[in-house]
């Protein structure tokens, strides 16, 4: 009984451990919509990619006082070497579209559509939105938005 509680003493700490290092992200570098470094430097962002640390972005879509916030875990990242200078793009996982209907207070599921974003430190984003059904493109489009970057601790 006791050699139980001693090799589960250690097994408890390391699973504590581990949930609670999931919950620590700290902020390493933010954008602005032209690409600007508000936070950070690009250096430290490109050197977390390289050392393949999981990375999370922030950014706000909409107008005025009227948009919606996202989060999501980077699932795939480019550091590009131009000859305009150095950025980093990070696509997130497609989702199911979906749409917030601010008069309601509610965000809709879009059946059918998946939504795919490649966010930029040049503040150049892609998305695009796709039939799952027909595999259509729907809508495809460039938007400007600031994006926070963060690397869990």
């Amino acid at each position: 009984m006791i050699m139980k509680k001693i090799f589960l003493i250690p097994l408890l700490l390391v699973f504590i451990n581990q949930v609670q290092g999931q919950k620590n992200w700290k902020l390493i570098y933010e954008n602005d919509a032209d690409g600007n470094a508000i936070f950070g430097e690009l250096n430290d962002l490109i050197s977390a990619f390289q050392r393949a640390e999981s990375i999370r972005i922030y950014f706000k879509m909409g107008k005025g006082a009227t948009f919606v916030e996202h989060t999501a875990l980077v699932k795939f990242s480019t550091i590009t070497n131009s000859p305009h200078g150095r950025f980093v793009t990070a696509q997130i996982d497609p989702i199911i579209g979906q749409i917030p209907d601010y008069e309601k207070g509610q965000v809709r599921l879009k059946e059918n559509l998946e939504w795919a974003l490649i966010a930029s430190t040049t503040g150049q984003n892609d998305q695009m939105t796709r039939n799952t059904i027909t595999g259509e493109i729907v809508d495809h489009t460039v938007r400007q938005w600031g994006t926070k970057w963060y690397v869990q601790e």
